[in-house]
């Protein structure tokens, strides 16, 4: 039991930091690929898609967070959702933005353990 929560601990933090690095460079959609890493060092495809899931949160969650408190991002958003919907929605843009990062951890990790078993599928076949 133990073993299994520091394995998810792990694998979070190695989401967590890999998906803020990824998160600064200007191809920010790359954020898929720190799931591809913690998805193939998964044992399951929901402890895969968790662990991912969770560290690409984080690490989106602190992004947004230093944007509303450093550049005052709320303001953008603001006027953005004015043009669409109506003045006041910049915390709904917000969620949005974190929605986003979850479903690219999500989505990362488990395809990166689907692409583990299907590999590990391929040697066995080759082996027998």
């Amino acid at each position: 039991m133990k073993s299994e929560n520091l394995d998810l601990l792990i694998g979070v933090i190695v989401s967590f930091f890999l998906a803020s690095i990824l998160t600064f460079i200007p191809i920010w959609q790359l954020v898929i690929i720190p799931g591809f890493i913690v998805g193939a060092l998964s044992k399951t495809l929901k402890r895969a898609s968790l662990t991912s899931s969770l560290g690409t949160l984080m690490a989106w969650s602190l992004y947004t967070l230093s944007g509303v408190i450093l550049t005052n991002i709320t303001v953008i958003l603001d006027q953005f959702g004015a043009l669409i919907i109506g003045p006041g929605y910049a915390w709904l843009f917000v969620l949005i933005i974190l929605l986003i990062g979850l479903v690219f951890g999500i989505l990362g990790g488990a395809l990166g353990f689907l692409i583990k078993t299907v590999i590990k599928g391929y040697k066995q076949e080759d082996m027998e």
